[in-house]
């Protein structure tokens, strides 16, 4: 197979990668919002999931946040592009403004939201979560990142 051609097979069907979206949210003291998710593994993450088919990855963006924070936000500039091979999957990262809240409480997605300064982000995170935290912080513009995430 040539390089272009190249897309992952399994029982004869081509894969097609899944692709997540993630939110930046920043609070007045320059913390970033965490969630900790209430299955599967109950690591931390930004909030944000899958883009379901005929959905836009910004409305995406709205709709994750929302869900799993009661926040209502405006998505901004794109800040990272994250591929992981080993699990054909690709995650946009995006800044997001809050416009708007509403009462938030644990449930069965998640157990807990924070803020988190730049030394002082949560664990256990998965090292895609962790990159993406980290790149939040910075100041370089779009990064794209290929996460190797086998020995998770």
């Amino acid at each position: 197979m040539t390089a272009p051609d190249r897309g992952r097979q399994m029982s004869s069907r081509q894969v097609v990668p899944t692709l997540g979206v993630f939110a930046v949210i920043f609070d007045e003291a320059g913390r970033l919002l965490c969630v900790r998710l209430n299955y599967a593994s109950k690591r931390w993450t930004t909030p944000g999931g899958r883009v379901e088919t005929g959905e836009s990855p910004l409305e995406a963006l709205k709709r994750e946040v929302l869900e799993e924070t009661g926040l209502s936000i405006t998505p901004g500039e794109l800040l990272g592009v994250y591929a992981k091979p080993e699990e054909d999957d690709l995650v946009l990262s995006f800044r997001a403004t809050v416009v708007g809240e509403t009462a938030w409480q644990a449930n069965d997605e998640i157990a807990e939201l924070g803020y988190f300064g730049r030394n002082e982000l949560p664990e256990p995170a998965s090292v895609a979560a962790r990159v993406r935290m980290r790149d939040a912080f910075q100041e370089q513009g779009t990064v794209f990142r290929v996460v190797e995430t086998k020995a998770q």
